[in-house]
């Protein structure tokens, strides 16, 4: 059965011109992270100069894809590209996290190297580290990218057309949030320039945001609720959708629905609500596809159709039910790692082909591009080239594992962990208790029963903890060197499962002194799922007053109140998020008021 509404399929069925007309002229917001001066420029598309196309999905697991599988999703345009082309089987991220992932990917090199860990705005990739978007500019391509970016810097090189929403028609059971908007918006805007005629070869960048709708869908759906009816049979659970050796598994896996908001919000969940978030994930994904199938059509409507690679690929995956879990965080099983990676297009030997043989890592697309183009590859990369098994050459395969890392997301919980996968194992480490899983995927491939304590795979088990040793130190990877920091609360304050999570937030507030305003104090709201802190001030006469709360670094983060008030008693709530909608940390934060010129700040430390 396939997860597709009635209104996507109209709207695909409609064509390219109809589709550019109904909304009326664009308008292009360029920016352009560097320019750079080429080493030749060519005044007219050589035809021995192939361009590319890069699509990238957001969050789409391999699982979640119908050309590797599924039958329960739609995915007409993913497959058309699959057979026409080649899909690599054994694809991994080197960060089941969009920022660390792209940093990762744009630069072909580990989450370690590049320095970005997490999605904290505030992390960059080195001045001087090359980028592949630096690569093909300097070499004379044109190099623009459209959509989401999230790249901490690694776009250097491409001119990047701002994003921004078009409105989408959503339904009760499956709304739409800014992630499908803002793909609406990419695709007219790529459409539009890969329907134009262009003077040099160009490499392309249309990086859209589905199925990452699904997160926002978890959040209106948290809780114990009654699911919205659709008109569909529900997808089937997954069959390693219970984790039935959870303690066996290590600490950041069996407290995780105390660190992942997404998660926390599931726990109650039913079966029945765990198929609906299958039905939504299976239905952004298919608008997704549906985004695809009309930038194609744009590029296939040009002669430079024929002369474009096109790779299509994800950033990471989603848990989509395996483990009881949602979205991604912290885990590297299957689900949330392996991705889908399609190649097609000139040169490409073989159609309708899965190559199953390597071992493939995300960072392994720069040096292929490069080798493709023929161009020069970054010295010092871990990432190895494709192009042999694209060009059906291959002597040998490349790499002997492939490796995935984790951090944290926003420093709510730092807990470093790495995943080691081999041609049959993957070995997972996390310094929080030197907590380790081990499994074997050829008679296990949903990881359903960790085999650390299984004394038939000591020796299986020990060869790759010395491979591990060895990644170690050939990466200069500094992971035992790296610090915990996870609130003992959030640890083992509940019994083990993840619908028994009962955590509550508390608060604790330092010394107040002032005369200019008085009776300010803090408050928690009881409720363990929900809780905000209820602050409250006592004003001696009327005023302007703002109410501000700051980080360690006297960074901004959210303006609680910024107003006149009358004397006397008045309180704001803050529910523990930024500006952004994200929860911050655990840890000590500034609660800033002032009043008629004076101020008061209050430290407040959150534990969670």
């Amino acid at each position: 059965m396939a997860y597709v509404q009635k209104e996507n399929k109209l709207k695909r069925s409609i064509t390219r011109r109809e589709f550019l007309a109904s909304t009326g002229a664009l308008y292009f917001s360029v920016v352009t992270n560097q320019i750079f001066t080429g080493s030749f420029l060519r005044n007219k598309q050589s035809s021995q100069t192939p361009n590319i196309l890069i699509i990238i999905t957001d969050q789409l697991a391999q699982k979640g894809v119908g050309a590797y599988g599924n039958q329960d999703v739609e995915t007409p345009n993913i497959n058309s590209l699959a057979n026409r082309g080649l899909r690599f089987s054994n694809t991994y991220t080197a960060c089941p996290l969009c920022q660390p992932s792209r940093a990762s990917f744009w630069t072909g090199r580990l989450p370690h190297e590049t320095g970005v860990v997490s999605n904290k705005a505030n992390e960059k990739i080195p001045s001087n580290m090359t980028t592949l978007g630096e690569i093909f500019l300097n070499a004379g391509y044109e190099t623009i990218h459209f959509g989401k970016q999230h790249d901490a810097g690694s776009l250097r090189g491409f001119t990047c057309i701002e994003e921004e929403e078009k409105e989408v028609e959503g339904s009760d059971a499956w709304p739409v949030t800014g992630d499908t908007k803002r793909d609406r918006d990419t695709t007219l805007k790529s459409m539009e320039w890969l329907s134009k005629s262009h003077d040099k070869p160009f490499l392309a960048v249309v990086d859209l945001n589905n199925p990452h709708n699904i997160c926002k869908w978890v959040g209106f759906n948290e809780g114990p609720h009654e699911d919205v009816p659709i008109s569909i049979p529900l997808p089937p659970l997954p069959d390693n959708f219970e984790i039935v050796d959870l303690p066996q598994r290590p600490l950041p896996i069996q407290y995780l629905c105390c660190t992942h908001r997404r998660l926390r919000q599931a726990c109650e969940w039913s079966e029945s609500n765990y198929r609906h978030y299958l039905a939504a994930y299976y239905h952004y994904t298919n608008r997704v596809d549906t985004e695809i199938g009309l930038i194609l059509d744009a590029l296939y409507s040009t002669p430079a159709g024929e002369k474009t690679l096109i790779i299509c690929m994800a950033d990471h995956g989603d848990g989509i039910a395996a483990h009881r879990m949602t979205t991604k965080h912290i885990s590297f099983y299957e689900e949330t790692t392996r991705v889908p990676l399609i190649f097609t297009g000139p040169g490409i030997k073989g159609s309708d082909k899965l190559i199953a043989e390597p071992l493939v890592s995300l960072i392994d697309i720069l040096p292929t591009l490069c080798n493709y183009a023929n161009l020069t590859v970054p010295s010092g990369l871990q990432g190895k080239s494709l192009l042999p098994w694209l060009t059906d050459q291959v002597t040998e395969k490349e790499h002997e594992y492939v490796v995935s890392q984790w951090s944290n997301e926003y420093d709510e919980a730092i807990t470093p962990g790495r995943m080691l996968r081999t041609e049959r194992f993957k070995y997972i480490k996390y310094l929080e208790e030197n907590g380790e899983e081990f499994y074997d995927l050829t008679s296990d491939p949903g990881e359903k029963m960790t085999l650390i304590n299984n004394p038939n795979y000591n020796e299986a088990l020990e060869k790759h903890r010395q491979l591990f040793k060895k990644y170690l130190e050939e990466t200069n990877d500094p992971f035992l060197n790296l610090s915990v920091y996870v609130y003992p609360k959030l640890r083992k304050a509940h019994p083990l499962g993840y619908m028994h999570h009962n955590q509550p937030l508390t608060v604790k507030f330092g010394q107040i002194n002032s005369t200019e305003i008085h009776n300010f104090f803090c408050q928690v709201n009881p409720n363990p799922f929900n809780a905000s802190i209820n602050i409250q001030y006592s004003l001696p006469d009327s005023g302007k007053i703002t109410v501000k709360i700051y980080n360690q670094l006297g960074e901004e983060l959210i303006t609680l109140a910024d107003t006149v008030k009358s004397a006397g008693l008045h309180s704001v709530n803050w529910n523990g998020h930024d500006i952004h909608g994200r929860f911050v940390a655990t840890g000590n934060y500034f609660c800033r008021i002032k009043f008629n010129g004076h101020i008061l700040t209050e430290t407040i430390t959150l534990v969670r």
